[in-house]
């Protein structure tokens, strides 16, 4: 059957120095701002307000870093009943919001409330409180006559969405908006659902694929892109079976014209064969960095597991630290991202570097990995606590793990039936300072490796840049059921002891560092809503 879909050009949303300043007094009571060009960006200060202004595409990003996801804080939040009323008065007067006609072929919405939460247990106590309150907004695209398909039609992909996150007495902390403005839509023709789902069946060729299911939403590139066009998407959800488990699989869009973004080209990796540890590298030095200063390294899944973005998204990572004067210790895709170089091996592979990032599959209970040994790492084979039995992450060299996939972090906090986070990964802990990654599924994407290095690199803690990445990319609901949706959580799980608290530790040469906590004494995981 034919169908047709509107296309709407996009130009980038206009704004200046001025449109800070008027953002910074009205939400932060800010004033005398340093204003300065970097890059694509105008940046704005003021102690610890920063205000950011992306050229390329409008977007506007504001904090006050100082209150933003401070774990120390127990702060008196506003009433969820009163979270949009306070926001709409905050918002009102500033033009940030987009207005829709209503026969425009948009509509802004009301997502529903988020927030940040933090979780900690210390000898035997175990505490949990909320940070702040979040009133989120989100573009849709009325449905333009497709049968079977909602009257309002979900933007993913980062932009198109709107954040008001309030602390203390309802004092605003942090916004967050990104909108292109459309001119008038090129109806176009485009895939029925049938051809899209012969394109993902193609996609996922090799793959075990369990109760695929797919929906119509259009595309919105976040930060840093250049959009020329809001396209339609079909998007893919489905559970995939690795050694006789099911577990959810990131997320993937499929252009819905050919106007759409294509998916990027991946290149297979030539096979290893019987290599026990780096071939000519030599064993780690932690002091003598001034020779072989830092050490990243990257597996992932991609094409295997029917996920385009994440050769790219790996290689972002790994680019942007070699940049940095890093070492890129190895880049091991697919058949080649074996599970023994995270365990039986790991001396001479993933605890052999400072920094590691693995993209893929995932969920709550671990990651999928490839062969020899099993197909995925689970919290069963990292230890039943931190240092038993002290000879995985951190025992040599790893600080810091992303695993940018559908979790592992899920928790009941979050949703029904999430487990506790804090007893199923504490063995992961034996020096490793934090573990990153998300509490829900999540979509493929090429660009969380790149864009984290990108924050990490301007000075700002590796949590909070990590959690910016994650807004910017991904959407605030994913459409899934708990304990994986339907709000998307990004979090990071760390833990402390005296003279050593890794909540806000730098990339190495950008800022300090805590000393490995070593024996810990307190475990922590933050989570905050995309």
């Amino acid at each position: 059957m034919s169908v047709r879909l509107p296309v709407f050009p996009l130009a980038p949303a206009s704004g200046d120095g001025a449109d800070l300043e008027r953002l910074a007094t009205r939400l932060f009571n800010a004033d005398d701002l340093k204003t300065e060009e970097l890059d694509d960006r105008v940046v704005a200060r003021s102690g610890s307000i920063v205000l950011e202004l992306d050229r390329s595409s409008g977007g506007i990003w504001a904090a006050d870093e100082k209150r933003l996801w401070n774990a120390s804080e127990t702060p008196s939040l506003v009433p969820e009943e009163r979270v949009y009323g306070v926001a709409g008065e905050l918002l009102g007067g500033l033009d940030v919001l987009p207005r829709f006609d209503a026969d425009a072929p948009f509509a802004l919405m009301q997502v529903g409330l988020g927030g940040t939460h933090v979780a900690t247990r210390s000898n035997g106590h175990s505490a949990r409180r909320r940070l702040d309150v979040q009133a989120r907004y989100g573009v849709a695209v009325r449905n333009p006559g497709v049968e079977g398909a909602p009257d309002l039609l979900p933007v993913v992909g980062g932009g198109g969405k709107f954040t008001l996150t309030l602390g203390d007495e309802g004092r605003p902390v942090a916004y967050y908006g990104l909108w292109r403005p459309a001119g008038e839509a090129e109806i176009v023709e485009a895939l029925d659902a049938s051809d899209a789902e012969a394109r993902f069946a193609a996609l996922m060729n090799g793959v075990e694929v369990a109760d695929a299911r797919s929906f119509l939403a259009y595309y919105a590139a976040p930060f840093s892109a250049d959009q020329p066009l809001l396209t339609p998407v079909y998007v893919f959800s489905a559970g995939i079976v690795v050694d006789g488990k099911e577990l959810p699989a990131r997320l993937v869009t499929i252009p819905a014209t050919e106007l759409g973004p294509q998916p990027p080209e991946s290149k297979p990796q030539p096979p290893r064969y019987g290599q026990p540890g780096r071939l000519g590298a030599l064993a780690p030095r932690r002091g003598a960095r001034a020779i072989n200063p830092f050490e990243a390294g990257t597996s992932w899944i991609g094409l295997s597991g029917g996920l385009a973005g994440s050769q790219a998204n790996a290689q972002g990572f790994v680019d942007g630290l070699a940049a940095d004067g890093w070492n890129v210790n190895f880049n091991w895709g697919d058949g080649n991202a074996w599970e023994s170089d995270w365990r039986r091996n790991d001396d001479t592979w993933v605890d052999a570097a400072d920094f590691v990032f693995y993209t893929g599959h995932a969920d709550m209970n671990g990651w999928v990995l490839a062969s020899p040994d099993d197909g995925s790492l689970t919290f069963t084979e990292v230890g039943g606590a931190p240092a038993t039995p002290g000879d995985l992450w951190g025992q040599q060299d790893l600080e810091w793990m992303i695993i940018a996939a559908c979790g592992p972090l899920q928790d009941e906090l979050l949703a029904a039936g999430g487990g506790d986070v804090l007893a199923r990964w504490d063995g992961a802990f034996d020096g490793l300072h934090t573990l990153m990654g998300y509490g829900a599924i999540t979509f493929d994407n090429t660009e969380e490796g790149k864009r984290i290095v990108k924050y990490s690199k301007q000075g700002t803690p590796l949590i909070d840049a990590w959690f910016r990445t994650a807004q910017e990319i991904q959407p605030s609901t994913n459409g899934a059921g708990a304990p994986d949706g339907p709000d998307v959580w990004v979090g990071a799980m760390w833990v402390a002891k005296a003279g050593a608290d890794p909540r806000s530790d730098h990339l190495w040469g950008h800022g300090s560092v805590s000393p490995d906590p070593t024996s810990p004494t307190v475990l922590a995981c933050m989570w905050t809503t995309c």
